[in-house]
């Protein structure tokens, strides 16, 4: 058995909560909680969800966008969402991408 990256690590926190939020419709995806709970950056958890976007994981407001605007800071991603292969991906149990 491989040991998980941090990276990966990050990555399941992530899609967990966004998988939680999906089968609720409610909650929020709290950056800071992920961060800190990985003792890691805030910084390093928004370059993982940058991770999930660019591998369809994870859409939302900005998802068709360039580059610049994509990365323009946002209030919470109350808006963004685990996309079809998203929600394989939680199904499948957070498998590496």
């Amino acid at each position: 058995m491989t040991e998980e990256s941090i990276e990966h690590r990050i990555r399941v926190a992530i899609g967990k909560a966004f998988h939680h939020k999906h089968q609720t419709g409610t909650g929020t995806v709290d950056l800071d909680n992920i961060a800190s709970d990985h003792g890691v950056s805030e910084d390093q958890v928004k370059e993982q969800i940058a991770y999930l976007k660019k591998q369809n994981v994870i859409g939302g407001p900005m998802a068709s966008e360039g580059e610049q605007v994509a990365n323009v800071p946002i209030s919470g991603f109350g808006e963004y969402q685990l996309t079809e292969e998203g929600l394989a991906w939680a199904g499948a149990g957070y498998n590496y991408l």
